[in-house]
């Protein structure tokens, strides 16, 4: 097995760092696709604020131009050309990640999907919000891709897929069907640190879900006082609840 942990990078760098560490005596390599414009044209070059760390193990750097072509089909095209690079680089399976995704004890979720057999694997997602220690109390209603065998014909933004997932992150194999029989769901969730940021205000400008963020209050909720534990989070329908701070971020 080689695998390959493939990583969306512009929003949320500061996070990255913290991301890697969960997974770095667990892969083979750390491909970063990362730009210097966000899919809407907004300039910023996330390599001017971070140091590429020595994990001891390979770490490409892998620099997307954007298209002219919305956010989904951008993040589409940037993924795949990260699988391009793990095809290159020999791995047999590979899981994409963004900055601010993080995962404890990565090391027996990964034994677990190989004792599966299974070609592919998801996990539950818990949601945080303006602090590390602030989370919606549910699991999201979504799931979220983790390790896939890796083919020469593996591509991401397929049309279908057995779980709910985010668009860009279906992956699928040519003529050989992704299903319920060989996608297993893990047993432990991803840690998604969406709404912990040092410029917040970046990501609601820039995320392919900016529409509904401009129409939501989560801008509102995240600078209002009152957002602590017990706070009920309307666009999420769930409340806030207090958590520890599993992996100790600190980027404010």
């Amino acid at each position: 097995m080689k695998i390959a942990a493939i990583y969306n990078v512009w929003d949320g760098v500061e996070l990255l760092y913290g991301s890697m560490k969960c997974l770095k005596d667990e892969v083979d390599v750390f491909i970063l696709v990362w730009q210097d414009k966000s899919n809407f044209g907004e300039a910023y070059n996330p390599m001017d604020d971070f140091k590429v760390p020595d994990f001891g193990c390979e770490v490409l750097l892998v620099k997307y131009e954007p298209q002219n072509s919305g956010g989904m089909t951008n993040e589409i095209l940037k993924r795949n050309l990260g699988l391009q690079y793990a095809k290159e680089e020999g791995c047999t399976h590979f899981l994409h990640l963004d900055c601010d995704e993080y995962y404890e004890d990565f090391g027996a979720l990964k034994q677990q999907f190989l004792a599966s057999g299974a070609k592919g694997s998801v996990c539950k997602i818990l949601t945080y919000f303006k602090k590390p220690t602030l989370r919606l109390e549910a699991p999201d209603n979504y799931y979220v891709p983790f390790i896939h065998e890796l083919k020469e014909s593996t591509f991401a933004g397929a049309k279908n897929y057995p779980y709910y997932v985010d668009p860009t992150r279906k992956i699928q194999q040519l003529y050989v069907p992704i299903d319920e029989s060989n996608v297993v769901l893990m047993d432990k969730p991803m840690h998604h640190y969406s709404w912990i940021r040092k410029d917040i205000e970046r990501k609601a400008r820039n995320s392919s879900a900016k529409a509904n963020i401009a129409r939501s209050q989560l801008l509102h909720d995240y600078y209002s006082d009152e957002t602590k534990a017990g706070y009920y989070l309307k666009d999420y329908g769930q409340k806030l609840v207090e958590v520890d701070d599993l992996f100790g971020i600190k980027i404010f």
